[in-house]
This record gives structure tokens, C-alpha cells and sequence, in this order.
């Protein structure tokens, strides 16, 4: 059976780019109301779906040759995963940055992104 794989993926975002190391993907939860009333007993949950999504975020541990993610921070677009064979895209907010450097190890760093509807910058 052939899959997908992450060797050699990459990632952009608005402008800045770079290899992946690692990703986590928390996909956005159905948005739910209890609309349990004051005639039903208590601790009756009555939930029910909003037809709306809630949370979702996306971690990408990166290698990159320069460039300073920390500017992406409070930044809105289109994030975009690319490996062989497989591609996906979402609408995201930059919610955090961070780069690690070491002596004689490659630069590394994490970004994390809320995925959203919004369409602003």
C-alpha cells in the first residue's frame, strides 16, 4: 500500500518557507451548546451541534537557512504543506514563533498557527 510520507516536505507562509522536521495538526472540534432549560432535571445535558468549528491548531517544526518567523507573529494567510505527492493548504493565524540555534547544529525553530475563517491581514 503506498502513503504519504514527510521526507522532504516543506512549508509556506506568507513569504517564508522552510524544511520540515515535524509537524502536529489539532483539527478544529464541532462547536456544541447545552440547551438543557430550567424545566429539565438537573444535570440533563441536552448538547447540540452550532453547525460552527472551534479550535484547531498546527505546530511545524522547521529547518531553515534565515529569515526571522518572530515577524509572522499576529500575522493572518494561507499556510501550505508540500511533499510528494501530497499537498494541503488551510486559512491560519500566526499565534507564536521560535527559532533554536546551537553551535555546529542546523537552525531549527517552531511556529504555531490557529486555523480560521478570517479574511483580514
Amino acid at each position: 500500500m503506498a502513503g504519504v510520507t514527510a521526507h522532504g516536505a516543506s512549508f509556506f507562509y506568507n513569504g517564508f518557507s522552510g524544511s520540515i522536521s515535524g509537524i502536529s495538526i489539532e483539527t478544529p472540534s464541532a462547536e456544541v451548546t447545552d440547551m438543557a432549560g430550567v424545566q429539565h432535571a438537573s444535570g440533563v445535558q441536552l448538547l447540540v451541534p452550532t453547525g460552527g468549528l472551534t479550535g484547531g491548531t498546527i505546530t511545524v517544526d522547521f529547518l531553515t537557512s534565515g529569515g526571522d518567523p518572530q515577524s509572522l507573529v499576529r500575522s493572518v494567510g494561507n499556510l501550505r504543506f508540500s511533499s510528494a505527492g501530497y499537498s494541503v493548504a488551510r486559512r491560519v493565524l500566526c499565534e507564536s514563533a521560535s527559532v533554536t540555534a546551537q553551535a555546529g547544529e542546523l537552525v531549527r525553530g517552531s511556529i504555531r498557527f490557529r486555523i480560521t475563517d478570517y479574511m483580514g491581514t
